[in-house]
């Protein structure tokens, strides 16, 4: 099954130009790439994608707040919040967990480098315990090193 591709290339900056005209009293911060990874309509966590050049994120700021609020309030239980550093040469990861549960999940390897394939298999058992052969075969397909080739 393929996945939905970006259509546009941009991510609705017409919107973002048009918010900024509000005013101070009405903030909001335009985030890198936030997602909600989700398992049958029900989201398993909160993630800021940020490239590896992008400036280190000021997690007292309030918008880091109000998404560890959300992420924290969820009426099932608190989900993971966390953001994560990618190299996009290499596709390793370094993972910053935000809120307590996302400490919790990510103990083992939070702010170390690790892999594409350790990343990703960490999404997947936050949807399931138990990975199935065909998530195994995907998994198995993506980057297993955490070399950074590119020019520093």
């Amino acid at each position: 099954m393929d996945v939905r591709h970006e259509r546009t290339g941009w991510r609705c900056e017409a919107i973002s130009r048009r918010h900024r005209e509000w005013g101070w009293n009405c903030p909001a911060v335009d985030l890198d790439f936030v997602v909600a990874e989700y398992n049958h309509g029900q989201p398993v966590a909160l993630v800021e994608y940020k490239d590896k050049h992008a400036q280190k994120p000021n997690l007292d700021h309030p918008t880091y707040n109000a998404l560890t609020a959300l992420a924290d309030g969820y009426k099932k239980g608190a989900i993971p919040f966390f953001i994560a550093t990618y190299c996009p040469e290499n596709w390793w990861f370094i993972v910053s967990p935000v809120n307590d549960c996302a400490v919790k999940y990510y103990s083992h390897v939070a702010g170390k480098k690790i892999s594409e394939q350790r990343f990703v298999k960490s999404l997947y058992l936050l949807r399931s315990k138990v990975l199935a052969a065909c998530d195994i075969a995907v998994i198995n397909k993506l980057n297993k090193k955490t070399l950074d080739t590119a020019p520093k």
